[in-house]
């Protein structure tokens, strides 16, 4: 079956169905509720967003079909496979069903992209074998650095024999960030200020690389006094100079907060640059955790990250840069108080589901390329915040016009389909190292 490729975002409308949009588009509603993370017979909410996906080539599976036999019939990767028929990646064995329709490809650009995935260790074996084919890299969290110069140990060991197996580089994450997810500057000044405990703390970081096989490390200190910044500028220095001597790349997180970054205000410092001159690759990000207020998550917006994206390309060449992606959403009661008001974590299928159950409707916000809405609990007013393609889509677009690396997903922790296929239905991801699939 072959036929013209397109993907597309479409709103649900009041008196839309499944089948309906399906009908439309002229596409099976199976494939519709496949793409989008439907349960068969879903309900849908008046704003959400839905991927409409055509592919290019399809197959229907022959009693005695492997995946490695079909890949080698049209002349893909078992990786590329996987990417276009996420359903298989849930199998253990990785087996084909007799009937079933597989999408061999998309009739994607020649446009390349690489994707950078945060797990922690104990991310479930099944999110992480679904979401590994769409990954260029895999940063495990989290190697938490001490004052002294030592690391936290972390059970990472199937974690990286998993994705050297899909061939995605496991990237060593280290960082000064404590298991409630707050950046601890006074670790970081501790570091910084003493020859010593510098050279203990790289020491320590290769001996673990070479130990267990990682492929690259992302440093990451989210908080740094600000009278530090230039003793932590000299030790990235440091860092990526011996860990380029041994073949090991370097990533660091920009985070805006850091380094004094505001939209719309004249930034004269010279950190980015020198970074920027310094390591191997950055990643634009503002790391989100349980709890988040509603200005730090205003700088994982569509808005944000753009402005954020024209600064720094004027500081740091863009073949360095990966955006971050942020997928944290929240739920807050009203009226809002700044770092006052909890916000209550859910992911984006739980926000639509919510929605679903109190029959409210989705609205969108241009500006931010978010969905929200507000319903009302036990007399208290709540407003929810959400991801949804519409910024993925987004963020494509800033790689595909300043001709970035690629983007960080932070984090990979929990599967929704449409994230992927925003990705893999316009760009051709890039591995940096062979799968060892069949």
């Amino acid at each position: 079956n072959d036929r013209s490729s397109s993907m597309e975002i479409y709103r649900v409308q009041a008196g839309d169905t499944v089948n309906s949009i399906a009908y439309k588009f002229n596409i099976p509603a199976r494939r519709l509720e496949q793409d989008n993370n439907l349960a068969p017979g879903s309900d849908l909410n008046i704003g959400e967003a839905l991927i409409i996906a055509r592919p290019a080539q399809t197959y229907m599976v022959q009693r005695g079909d492997t995946l490695g036999q079909v890949a080698e019939r049209f002349g893909v990767t078992v990786l590329q496979l996987l990417r276009n028929n996420p359903q298989i990646s849930g199998r253990d064995p990785l087996t084909l069903n007799e009937g079933e329709v597989l999408v061999i490809s998309y009739n994607v650009p020649d446009k390349k992209i690489e994707i950078y995935g945060y797990a922690n260790e104990f991310i479930s074996e099944g999110i992480l074998k679904r979401t590994l084919p769409y990954l260029t890299y895999l940063a495990i969290l989290n190697y938490r650095i001490t004052a002294e110069g030592t690391l936290i140990d972390i059970n990472d060991a199937t974690l990286i024999e998993t994705a050297l197996k899909y061939g995605v580089a496991p990237i060593m994450f280290a960082s000064s960030i404590t298991e409630q997810g707050v950046g601890n500057n006074s670790i970081t000044h501790a570091i910084l200020i003493d020859p010593e405990r510098k050279e203990k703390l790289i020491n320590n970081l290769l001996s673990i690389m070479r130990q267990k096989g990682y492929y690259g490390l992302e440093l990451t200190f989210v908080d740094v006094f600000p009278e530090d910044l230039e003793l932590y500028i000299t030790f990235i220095s440091e860092v990526t100079l011996r860990f380029n001597e041994e073949g090991y790349p370097v990533f660091i997180s920009l985070l805006p907060s850091t380094f004094g970054y505001t939209p719309g205000t004249a930034y004269e410092s010279t950190y980015y640059s020198e970074l920027g001159n310094i390591v191997n690759y950055m990643i634009l990000i503002s790391f989100l955790w349980s709890n988040a207020s509603i200005s730090q998550v205003s700088e994982t917006t569509a808005d944000f990250i753009r402005a954020y994206t024209d600064f720094a390309v004027t500081r740091i060449p863009p073949e360095k840069i990966f955006l971050g992606l942020n997928r944290m959403s929240y739920d807050w009661e009203l009226p809002y108080e700044e770092g006052r008001t909890p916000g209550r974590l859910i992911t984006n299928l739980g926000a639509i589901s919510l929605a679903s159950q109190l029959g409210v409707n989705i609205q969108f916000d241009d500006a931010t390329q978010t969905p929200f809405f507000y319903y009302t609990e036990s007399g208290i007013r709540h407003f929810v915040w959400f991801k949804d393609a519409q910024i993925v889509q987004a963020m494509a677009d800033l790689v595909t016009q300043y001709g970035l690396k690629g983007i960080a997903v932070w984090n990979i922790m929990y599967y929704y389909n449409p994230v992927w296929l925003v990705i893999n239905t316009q760009y051709n991801i890039v591995n940096v190292l062979d799968s060892h699939l069949t």
